[in-house]
């Protein structure tokens, strides 16, 4: 069970790569593309404009590798969102699709195609601690485009980085951008009492990403994949009821 959490988490590393070094396709109606020579807020704000022509983003056939304990695990990741919606994922490992998932502003589903077992979650949890992240911090990852609607939160920290803060009680959260490039140089989600966290870098064309968020400690270094806008494909969270083990954690 650990291991598919593992497999999540390597999606969400993957969020990340249209932050950096994918191919490009863009679909119709066609995001503009930053011609601005500003930097800082004032570029960012410029780079926004044509934010509400984008309804969704497909990255396709990303490479993900996952290490822990001295192990490595690699695979190919596809990750369709739909803003302020769903953001759907599948996991391809030596031909064939081992994970399929989907979250939404309430709820975790994760099919284990290999084991025939589904895991279902609440986003937030009704007691206790809440998880560093939630569903709109993970869209806000998936593209910088999603943060336009957090421009108020932008702050200007020196000549080189832009940072957009979220902090909640308990939790730090915050996504610095390069202030010139305006693409992401790294993030952090940290909750202060149970001392999870889920923290990225940009170290050359790659993310890495570091957390104990539900697994152990692990890596991830995510790179390429061909992004489009405004495309859609099926999302197919349906399972034969009869064949699979429904599991609620």
């Amino acid at each position: 069970m650990l291991r598919l959490f593992h497999i999540v988490l390597v999606l969400l590393a993957v969020l990340t790569l249209t932050q950096c070094g994918v191919k490009r396709k863009v679909s119709s109606p066609v995001p503009a593309e930053n011609t601005s020579t500003k930097a800082g807020i004032e570029g960012f704000t410029d780079l926004c404009q044509d934010y509400d022509s984008i309804n969704s983003i497909l990255i396709s056939k990303a490479e993900a590798l996952f290490i822990s304990n001295n192990e490595r695990y690699e695979a190919l990741v596809s990750i369709y969102a739909i803003r302020d919606s769903l953001i759907y994922m599948s996991v391809v490992n030596s031909g064939f699709e081992v994970i399929r998932a989907s979250i939404d502003r309430d709820s975790i589903m994760v099919i284990d195609r290999l084991n025939k077992i589904v895991y279902t979650s609440a986003v937030r949890k009704r007691l206790g601690h809440q998880n560093p992240v939630d569903f709109y911090d993970i869209q806000n990852l998936v593209s910088r485009y999603y943060l336009c609607d957090e421009i108020e939160e932008a702050r200007e920290l020196d000549f080189s980085r832009l940072a957009f803060q979220f902090n909640e009680p308990y939790i730090k959260k915050s996504i610095i951008l390069n202030r010139q490039t305006l693409l992401m140089d790294r993030f952090e989600f940290v909750h202060s009492e149970t001392k999870s966290h889920f923290l990225g870098e940009r170290t050359g064309g790659a993310f890495k990403i570091y957390s104990n968020f539900i697994a152990d400690e692990f890596e991830v270094e995510a790179r390429g994949g061909r992004l489009s806008y405004n495309g859609s494909i099926d999302v197919k969270m349906q399972v034969n009821r009869r064949k699979y083990t429904f599991v609620n954690f």
